[in-house]
């Protein structure tokens, strides 16, 4: 039994899942809103500018330039690392947990610590398939961006691509994260569902208790990509909660860096974390760390709700 079956098993298991399907489908339309919304405001400022121009042209006014040329043309998508933040991460976080506790549900875990494949190469079946999967996520955003954007009046140049492919890949390296928490914690976990929950608590706490002691951010400010982007108050108790905390806000450090790198950041505002992009990755390693971990020491017996 080598990885790649393994790997071919834990995503056939995947399709056959409703409920992965399901959330899957819902992210895909989320993020065809959040292209839409961009979209729908893009064209919105464009008519104005339209007539703007008619009427200055009567009036023999000066004509500015158009407002859309002055901004960078990713931020016509900033709506979109909210909806992977969020419906990505989740579904990550049930897929980890699927690709755990379908085996466990169906009673195959002694089978399979009783084929040659060692639990070393099992364990990085799952994580190798969980970040197939979790690509195949990112794959549907990047499809409904492109198109987006090159339906748009924008001007995209091969910068601009450039930033775009850099922006999917470090959602895709954000939402792998809970991925593979869930996934470890699924392993380590027997009682159904536990994983997932366990790994829930995480996402919500990272997700919105963190940015409300660092910066204040509300729940409300925290689904808003312009809103999330605050700095931080002007008090002792937040300063020292920023940068003891900070490092832990994956969240902000992920909404920092997507706002950078698509070009709709506040000028000067710094980032909770001294190196967000860093700190994202280290938080990568650390989970594919713990879920290798976990699926090589996992009851080979399913636990008491196999």
């Amino acid at each position: 039994m080598t990885e790649g079956v393994i790997v071919q098993q834990a995503l056939s298991g995947l399709i056959r899942d409703r409920g992965v399907l399901l959330l899957a489908a819902i992210f895909a339309v989320m993020v065809s809103v959040s292209a839409y919304l961009g979209w729908s405001a893009t064209q919105t400022v464009n008519a104005i500018y339209g007539q703007a121009v008619v009427w200055l042209t009567d009036q023999g006014g000066v004509i500015p330039p158009n407002p859309l040329h002055e901004a960078p043309p990713l931020a016509s998508l900033r709506n979109l690392p909210i909806y992977v933040s969020f419906l990505g991460a989740f579904a990550a976080i049930v897929i980890g947990q699927a690709l755990v506790e379908g085996d466990r549900r169906a009673g195959v875990l002694p089978l399979i610590g009783s084929r040659t494949a060692t639990p070393q190469a099992v364990a990085r079946g799952r994580v190798l398939a969980l970040i197939a999967a979790t690509g195949g996520l990112m794959a549907v955003a990047a499809i409904v961006a492109v198109v987006a954007l090159l339906t748009l009046p924008v001007q995209m140049h091969q910068a601009d691509w450039i930033s775009l492919s850099q922006a999917l890949a470090l959602g895709w390296l954000y939402i792998a994260i809970f991925g593979l928490l869930a996934l470890g914690l699924a392993a380590r976990l027997s009682g159904t569902a536990a994983g997932l929950l366990a790994a829930t608590v995480i996402w919500l706490a990272i997700t919105f208790v963190l940015p409300a002691l660092t910066g204040n951010v509300n729940p409300t400010a925290a689904i808003n990509p312009v809103s999330a982007l605050a700095s931080v108050p002007d008090t002792p108790v937040f300063h020292w909660l920023s940068r003891l905390l900070g490092p832990l806000s994956l969240s902000e450090a992920f909404g920092w860096a997507e706002a950078q790198i698509m070009g709709y950041l506040p000028a000067g505002l710094p980032p909770r974390a001294p190196l967000p992009v860093l700190d994202l990755g280290l938080a990568t390693c650390a989970s594919a760390a713990f879920a290798l971990w976990a699926n090589q020491s996992i009851d080979p017996n399913g636990g008491p709700d196999a």
